[in-house]
């Protein structure tokens, strides 16, 4: 990415000038690392877990799971495929999106959740935010920090409700997904 480019990013989202554009985003993944969004490192939870691979048709494919329900344990499990645009990674959400997403229960490997009425109310708040919206996020880093900062955008605008810190863990570490505290 270029200097002009990296300055415009960190402006536009008014980023701590601390934080420098991540110049390979996959490279934890490439190695076997997941993604932990919302770390708790004490008590090794993540809110969301993110697998990346990379397609050979250049495409980017993303298992990712967010943690809806500890009790009873539910979360949203979306397979999507998306492209790499510069910096970003970006996808519009739309049927094919959505064709990916299931709502899951229990424990690794997640038995798909035979209750309609979670999958529908999902698809409805995707639908109301961000139906036929480009989203795309940009992986930021601090020097000698470990968490990492993703900021997203919705049609080029930036989306503070999208932006999270996060960190690579090794898949058998015994991490596992916890949902925010219910308000």
């Amino acid at each position: 990415m270029s200097l002009i480019a990296a300055l415009l990013l960190m402006t536009t989202f008014d980023i701590d000038p601390a934080y420098k554009p991540v110049k390979d985003p996959l490279a934890p993944a490439r190695a076997g690392k997941v993604q932990c969004h919302e770390p708790d490192e004490i008590a090794r939870t993540c809110r969301i877990m993110t697998w990346f691979g990379e397609g050979a048709d250049g495409r980017v494919q993303v298992r990712q799971l967010t943690a809806l329900s500890d009790s009873p344990s539910i979360a949203a499990e979306l397979k999507v495929g998306i492209t790499r645009e510069g910096p970003a990674f970006c996808g519009t959400v739309d049927d094919s999106y959505m064709a990916g997403f299931r709502i899951v229960s229990g424990r690794a490997p997640h038995a798909p959740l035979n209750d309609k009425r979670y999958s529908i109310l999902y698809r409805e708040s995707m639908i109301e935010a961000l139906w036929g919206r480009k989203t795309c996020s940009y992986a930021f880093a601090r020097a000698d920090d470990a968490p990492l900062l993703e900021v997203g955008t919705v049609d080029g605008e930036f989306a503070g409700e999208l932006m999270s810190s996060y960190i690579w863990i090794d898949p058998g570490a015994g991490w596992r997904l916890k949902a925010r505290p219910q308000v």
